[in-house]
C-alpha cells in the first residue's frame, strides 16, 4: 500500500520543504492557507508536476525563440501595465484598430530565460514600458523589501495566469486577492450592490464628467486626462448603455466617484437642476458619492496595492468634502496619497530625454508615455502645493523640495496634447505651477519666522515676505492670469472665474502674512502697517468675490477667503469708535460679506461663514446700545456666554481718542513668544483662527482653534 502524502501541493510545485502541518507554516505565510492540501484537484501529472525547470545556458539566456520556454516573465524586464489596470488613455494602439490588451497578448510582454532562472535585469528604460512604478528610477536595480517580494510574487505565477492578467474580466485568483480584506463576502456583494444602485443615468454621468473637464478640473491642476477619461467610460458602457462596476478596477472607480461628487456639489443650481437634481440633491448625492468614492477605494485595497487612481481620487476628493462638511476624513486620505505617490515613484520624475521631442514626430508608445510622465508630475505637483498651503494653518509641513527630484509639469493643449510655449494660451498647469510657487513662499515664511529670534526679528520677517509675495502676485503671474490684460473670448470659459479667484487669492496670502501680528496692530503703533495690509486685502477679497457668474462651480476656499476677509473687518470694527468712517465702511463690509456667501446656499463653509459673522454683527450692535446708556458705558456688561475680555480690550482700552496735546508714543507693550508657540500657532484664518484674536474677540465667535475647527469642519448641514 502506498504511503500517504504529507507534503501538500503548494509546497511541492515551488520544491520546497514543507512542515507536513495543516496548512503548513509556509502556506500561512504566504497567505495560501486556504489553498494548503495534499491532494491534487485534478489529479497527479508526473509531466506537470515533477517537472524541474532546466538552467538555461549563457547563449540561450540572451535571446528566445521557443515560445514554449516562456513559461515565466522576468519582474524586472519592464513589462506594462495589463490592459485591464492601464488607463485606457495610456494604451498603446496597434495597427488594424488592434485592441491594446490583444496587442500586448501579442507580444508586448518581454520574456525571458533568465526569469525563469530567477536572474535579474536591469530595468528597461525604454518608452515603450513606461509605468508610473519606474518614473525617475536610475538605471540601478532596486534593492528593498518591497521589489523583493514584489519580484516574489511575479516569480511564481503561471503564464497562464499571467495571459489571464491582461483581461480586465478575468476570473479572479488568489493572487489577484487583496491583502487585506476590508469586507465579509457578504457585506461586499451588499456593497457592491449599493454603489451600482446609486449610480445615475448614462446621460446624467456624461453631463457631470463634461462639465467637470470643462468647469472644474483647472483648479487640482489637470490632474487627470479628461478625453481619455470619456472615452474610457464611453467603453465601459458600451453598445447596451450598462456601466457593471464589478468589470473595472475599484479604483478607478473611485476616481469616477470623486468626480460626480465634486460636479454636483461644486456645479450652480441652475447647472445642477438641468441635469436632472433638486437643490435638495446636491448635499446628499454629494454626500453619498463621496462615501461611494471611500468604499471603491476599499474594496480596490488602495493602502496596500498603490495605483495613481487611488492619488487622482483622492485629490479630487478636495473640491467637494469641504463643502459638504468632511474635511476631516479628506486630511487622513490626503496624508496616504502621499505614501501612495512615493510608492509609486511620482516623486523621481525628473528630466526625460524624450520631453525634448515634439509628440507629432512620438510614435504612439512614445506618446503615451509622455502622457503618464506628465499626468505624474501634475499629481505630484498638487500633493506638493496642498501641503505647503496648509503649512501656515498646521505650523509645519511634510514635503521638502529637496527631498524629490520631479520637475513641475510642463504646458500642454488637453485635446491635442501639442506643447504650449507662450502666455498667450491659457492651460490648467499655468495655474497649478503658479500656485506651487505662492505655496513655496509661505513655507520659507514658515521657516524664516521659527529661526527669528524676537518679535522685531518676527516682524522684520512679515515685511520682507509681504514685499516678496506682492512682487510675486505681480511679476511671475501669468499674463492672461492678470487682470490688467484684456480678457480674449476665444479662452475658455473658466478663465474668468480663475482670474477673479486669483486676484482674491493673493490678497488673501497677504492677510496670512501679516495675521499673526493683527492682534497687536490694535495696540501698538509700530505695527500699524499690518492692521492696514489686513484689511486693505480683506476689501479687495470682497471686491473680486462680489458676484458669482453663470457657470461658475463653487470651490470652499473663495468662501473661505470671503469668511477671513469678514472677520478681519469685524476685527476693526470692535476697535473703532461708533461713528467713525472707517467704522461704518467696516460695518458694511461685512454686511457685504455675508450677502456674498449667501449665494451658496448648499456649502457647509458658507453656512458656518454667515453665523459666524451674524454673531459679530448682532456683538456690535448690542455694543453700540450699551454704548448710548451712560451707565452702560461705564461699566459694560456682556451676556455669559460672551468672553468678556475680548469685548472689553476692543471696546474701551483701542477705541482711539483725540487729544490736543502730543503724547510719547506708548511703551512697547511685548508680549513673550516663545518659539514653541510661533512653531504652533496657526497662522491661516480660514482655517484655525489665530491666537492674538483670542484677546479681542469672543471665543466662541469662531476664533479658537477647536471651537472654529469642530464647528466649521464636523459636517454642518444647509
Amino acid at each position: 500500500m502506498p504511503k500517504q502524502r504529507q507534503t501538500c501541493t503548494r509546497c511541492s510545485q515551488r520544491r520546497q520543504k514543507c512542515d507536513r502541518k495543516s496548512p503548513c507554516t509556509r502556506c500561512v505565510l504566504n497567505n495560501e492557507a486556504h489553498l494548503c492540501t495534499t491532494v491534487w484537484k485534478e489529479g497527479y501529472n508526473p509531466a506537470v508536476h515533477r517537472r524541474y525547470p532546466k538552467k538555461p545556458s549563457p547563449t540561450t539566456s540572451q535571446s528566445l525563440t521557443d515560445p514554449s520556454t516562456s513559461a515565466e516573465v522576468s519582474p524586472s524586464s519592464g513589462i506594462p501595465w495589463p490592459a485591464g489596470q492601464i488607463p485606457l488613455h495610456f494604451r498603446s494602439k496597434a495597427p488594424g484598430n488592434q485592441s491594446a490588451g490583444d496587442a500586448s497578448r501579442g507580444g508586448s510582454i518581454s520574456t525571458s530565460s533568465d526569469g525563469v532562472a530567477g536572474s535579474s535585469d536591469l530595468p528597461n528604460t525604454s518608452s515603450n514600458n513606461v509605468d508610473f512604478i519606474t518614473y525617475g528610477r536610475s538605471e540601478f536595480t532596486n534593492i528593498s523589501m518591497g521589489t523583493l517580494l514584489d519580484n516574489k510574487e511575479e516569480y511564481t505565477r503561471h503564464q497562464s495566469l499571467m495571459d489571464e492578467t491582461l483581461n480586465q474580466s478575468r476570473t479572479k485568483t488568489v493572487l489577484d486577492e487583496a491583502a487585506t480584506e476590508t469586507f465579509s463576502p457578504a457585506a461586499q456583494a451588499a456593497e457592491v450592490y449599493h454603489l451600482q444602485s446609486v449610480l445615475p443615468t448614462k446621460e446624467q454621468v456624461f453631463q457631470m464628467i463634461d462639465y467637470h473637464q470643462n468647469c472644474m478640473a483647472y483648479w487640482i491642476g489637470g490632474i487627470y486626462h479628461g478625453p481619455s477619461l470619456r472615452q474610457a467610460l464611453l467603453e465601459a458602457y458600451g453598445d447596451n448603455g450598462h456601466f457593471d462596476l464589478r468589470c473595472h478596477d475599484w479604483r478607478w472607480c473611485a476616481l469616477l466617484f470623486s468626480i460626480l461628487s465634486a460636479s454636483i456639489i461644486g456645479s450652480p443650481e441652475e447647472v445642477s437642476n438641468s441635469w436632472g437634481f433638486s437643490n435638495a440633491d446636491k448635499l446628499k448625492l454629494s454626500r453619498q458619492w463621496g462615501n461611494s468614492l471611500i468604499s471603491c477605494l476599499q474594496l480596490g485595497d488602495f493602502a496596500s496595492r498603490h495605483h495613481i487612481y487611488s492619488v487622482q481620487a483622492i485629490l479630487n476628493m478636495h473640491t467637494s468634502e469641504h463643502l459638504v462638511g468632511s474635511a476631516k476624513e479628506w486630511a487622513v486620505y490626503q496624508a496616504a496619497s502621499t505614501v501612495i505617490a512615493r510608492g509609486l515613484g511620482l516623486n523621481k520624475l525628473g528630466r526625460h530625454p524624450e520631453d525634448q521631442m515634439s509628440p507629432s514626430e512620438m510614435t504612439t508608445e512614445q506618446k503615451d508615455a509622455l502622457i503618464q510622465r506628465e499626468i505624474g508630475r501634475r499629481v505630484w505637483s498638487a500633493l506638493i502645493s496642498q501641503d505647503w498651503l496648509c503649512s501656515t494653518s498646521q505650523g509645519m509641513y511634510t514635503q521638502q523640495k529637496r527631498h524629490y527630484s520631479s520637475i513641475p509639469p510642463r504646458h500642454f493643449d488637453e485635446e491635442t496634447w501639442e506643447p504650449v510655449v507662450s502666455y498667450q494660451k491659457p492651460t490648467f498647469t499655468h495655474v497649478s505651477n503658479y500656485l506651487n510657487e505662492i505655496a513655496h513662499v509661505l513655507v520659507r515664511y514658515l521657516d524664516d519666522m521659527m529661526d527669528a529670534g524676537d518679535i522685531e526679528s518676527k516682524y522684520n520677517v512679515v515685511l520682507r515676505y509681504d514685499a516678496i509675495m506682492r512682487g510675486l502676485c505681480i511679476e511671475k503671474m501669468p499674463p492672461w492670469l492678470s487682470l490688467n490684460m484684456p480678457h480674449n473670448n476665444d479662452w475658455p470659459e473658466w478663465t474668468k472665474w480663475v482670474r477673479r479667484s486669483y486676484h482674491a487669492s493673493c490678497a488673501h496670502k497677504i492677510i496670512m502674512i501679516h495675521q499673526s501680528f493683527l492682534g497687536r496692530s490694535f495696540k501698538d503703533p509700530r505695527y500699524t502697517y499690518s492692521r492696514w495690509a489686513c484689511i486693505s486685502s480683506a476689501k479687495t477679497v470682497l471686491e473680486a468675490m462680489e458676484k458669482r457668474l453663470p457657470n461658475e462651480p463653487q470651490w470652499w476656499v473663495e468662501q473661505a477667503f470671503v469668511v477671513t476677509a469678514g472677520l478681519c473687518l469685524g476685527l476693526d470694527l470692535f476697535h473703532r469708535a461708533e461713528g467713525e468712517p472707517e467704522a461704518i465702511k467696516d460695518l458694511e463690509c461685512i454686511q457685504k460679506a455675508v450677502q456674498i456667501l449667501e449665494q451658496w446656499p448648499t456649502s457647509s463653509v458658507a453656512a458656518h461663514g454667515i453665523r459666524l459673522l451674524t454673531t459679530l454683527l448682532q456683538e456690535h450692535s448690542k455694543k453700540a446700545d450699551a454704548s448710548r446708556s451712560e451707565s452702560r458705558a461705564k461699566d459694560p456688561e456682556f451676556p455669559p456666554n460672551i468672553a468678556p475680555q475680548a469685548i472689553a480690550d476692543a471696546a474701551s482700552v483701542d477705541s482711539p481718542r483725540p487729544s490736543p496735546v502730543p503724547l510719547p508714543p506708548p511703551a512697547p507693550t511685548e508680549l513673550p513668544i516663545s518659539d514653541e508657540v510661533w512653531a504652533n500657532g496657526d497662522f491661516d484664518i480660514d482655517m484655525s483662527g489665530f491666537e492674538e484674536l483670542m484677546d479681542t474677540l469672543p471665543l466662541q465667535n469662531g476664533f479658537d482653534n477647536s471651537v472654529f475647527l469642530d464647528t466649521l469642519w464636523n459636517g454642518y448641514t444647509v
